[in-house]
């Protein structure tokens, strides 16, 4: 049996090829069960329904009435007039964005960040892994929003980093189509001040930029209705997700249903039925200040499940690496080392995002919210691998790197071995014992 505190065990090339095959036969078996869902699958419904009223409408006046995503509408409502069913068109424009961020990923470690060996094959890996936990094809506009938040941090890379300041002009205009992509999008801008402290003129350019197209992409909804245009999930009957999500976390907190679940829309009637509907929120906002005490707490439960439940699985031990750091830059943040002032601001981007989204999000968080932003703490939090002795971490980076691909081993076995899929319930048609 192998000494495991052998330096040469570590940094074996086995366990990394292992966790490779592992990791490909875990998307795929993955996929498969995703296929399996019915179709269309959740949010595909209310993008297919806008798409519908296009075809009815017009795409102008659905524009104008303020019931699309414009930017996300504007890219795949061709894809969607290719085929007969409308959600192949939408899940071909995800899967495409999907393939983009991988590709601009790849670039970006290699040859930004420099990753080599063991900790560039590691990333992608994780990578991979994080990329069967979700449906990367589904036909809503999460993929392309994510693409477009990766894309805008490589460029800010380009601009603080490299000094490209030709790429400002880019910047703007990616930040500006975040915004014409959903409103939830807003909570994502305020982390981008971050990258430019000290530098207000930088900072203006992209801003004004950003705010033009953002503006010339909602223009249509805001003249004609004096609102901002996305995609309306709401059921036809009345109610609202600000009203399901402040039942639901009503009844999580009477211990009615699971922390972090959803009541389904007809217990949300039964309930207004039985109530009324005059002490419920109406809106998003609403739903945020209508009750202080719900949101302040359920903020810190969002944030402890973030965590433990969200991070931990797919940075592993990275988690306490991005932790340990994050300490370290708020304590000594001006002595940090030049190539890591970058990282600082992404990592400082990251926590915006998540108290943000943590604060806005009563009940169920869903994984798909932090796409970007866990693809990218991946690649980060391994280019800190090179400087654990900075922040008191004294442990070897490979033990580190190889204790995670070994529990990703055992996570991604119990879904292979035990978890309904294509796989396993061959294995337990043959071997129902052992199975």
């Amino acid at each position: 049996m192998p000494n495991i505190f052998n330096y040469s065990f570590w940094n074996s090339k086995k366990l990394l090829v292992l966790s490779a095959v592992s990791s490909i036969i875990y998307v795929v078996l993955r996929s498969e069960t995703f296929m399996r869902l019915y179709v269309p699958y959740g949010d595909e419904r209310s993008f297919l329904e806008a798409f519908k009223n296009i075809k009815t409408n017009g795409f102008l006046a659905e524009w104008m009435n303020g019931s699309i995503s414009p930017s996300f509408y504007i890219i795949s409502y061709p894809f969607a007039l290719w085929f007969e069913n409308p959600l192949y068109g939408f899940r071909l424009v995800s899967l495409i964005c999907t393939i983009l961020t991988l590709i601009l990923l790849y670039n970006f470690a290699k040859n930004k960040l420099k990753l080599k060996g063991v900790f560039l094959y590691s990333s992608l890996i994780l990578i991979l892994n994080f990329l069967g936990y979700r449906i990367f094809w589904q036909g809503i506009n999460d993929d392309f929003l994510h693409l477009l938040i990766v894309y805008s941090v490589l460029l800010l890379y380009n601009i603080k980093k490299l000094k490209k300041t030709k790429h400002i002009a880019l910047l703007g205009i990616v930040i500006g189509i975040i915004i014409g992509t959903r409103i939830s999008a807003f909570i994502v801008l305020p982390g981008y001040i971050f990258f430019f402290y000290k530098d207000f003129k930088t900072a203006f350019k992209v801003g004004i930029l950003a705010l033009l197209v953002g503006v010339a992409l909602h223009a249509p909804s805001l003249f004609a209705n004096k609102t901002l245009s996305d995609v309306n999930k709401d059921p036809k009957n009345g109610l609202t997700w600000a009203q399901l999500n402040y039942v639901s976390q009503i009844y999580i907190y009477e211990g009615k249903i699971p922390e972090h679940s959803r009541l389904h829309w007809d217990e949300l009637q039964s309930y207004i039925d039985i109530n009324g509907s005059e002490h419920l929120p109406k809106t998003f906002i609403e739903s945020i200040t209508f009750n202080w005490s719900y949101s302040i707490k359920e903020f810190f439960n969002d944030l402890w499940f973030s965590i433990h439940s969200i991070f931990f699985i797919f940075f592993g031990l990275g988690i306490f690496v991005i932790l340990a750091f994050s300490f370290y830059m708020l304590k000594k943040g001006k002595d940090l080392k030049e190539h890591l002032v970058f990282t600082k601001s992404f990592f400082l981007f990251f926590w915006c995002y998540t108290f943000l989204l943590c604060f806005v999000v009563l009940t169920s968080l869903e994984i798909r919210w932090y796409t970007a932003f866990i693809f990218l703490g991946i690649l980060f939090f391994h280019q800190l691998l090179n400087n654990l002795r900075l922040f008191n971490l004294k442990i070897k980076p490979e033990i580190l790197i190889n204790t995670n691909l070994i529990l990703l081993l055992c996570y991604q076995a119990k879904f292979i071995l035990t978890d309904s899929n294509l796989l396993s319930d061959v294995l337990r048609k043959l071997a129902p014992n052992v199975f």
